[in-house]
């Protein structure tokens, strides 16, 4: 199953409770449609880089998860609903691989040139 990571901004002025009603109901979403929640993230009340529907703050909430395409529709479509969602964005997430690759050079460097040696200056002969 594909990884997915859900951010969403909730509403400024929903109590704390209400905030952690909506992020309980978006893992019940995924997990209701056979995904599995791996992280679920409160980030907090903070300031938006432009206005969103008349306001200049928003509550944050991060979601990670593995689950069929059709639970990603099914949370977006839920989300689109909601009055209290300011905005959402889905991505795939990719593995993360624990080693990075090691470059492999495509020929042999060559071998370092010997420095040329000093050239005596001849004088013109008087």
């Amino acid at each position: 199953m594909p990884s997915y990571e859900t951010l969403c901004i909730f509403h400024p002025e929903l109590p704390e409770a209400r905030v952690k009603e909506l992020s309980a109901w978006m893992q019940k979403i995924v997990e209701g449609a056979s995904g599995t929640v791996i992280r679920a993230d409160e980030w907090g009340m903070r300031d938006l880089a432009h206005l969103i529907k008349k306001q200049r703050r928003g509550y944050y909430i991060r979601l990670e998860y593995d689950a069929p395409g059709a639970t990603v529709k099914e949370l977006e479509r839920n989300l689109r609903i909601n009055e209290n969602v300011l905005r959402f964005l889905t991505t795939v997430r990719k593995p993360v691989a624990a080693e990075p690759p090691s470059v492999q050079p495509s020929s042999p460097p060559a071998p370092p040139t010997p420095p040329a040696a000093p050239q005596e200056e001849i004088s013109p002969e008087q």
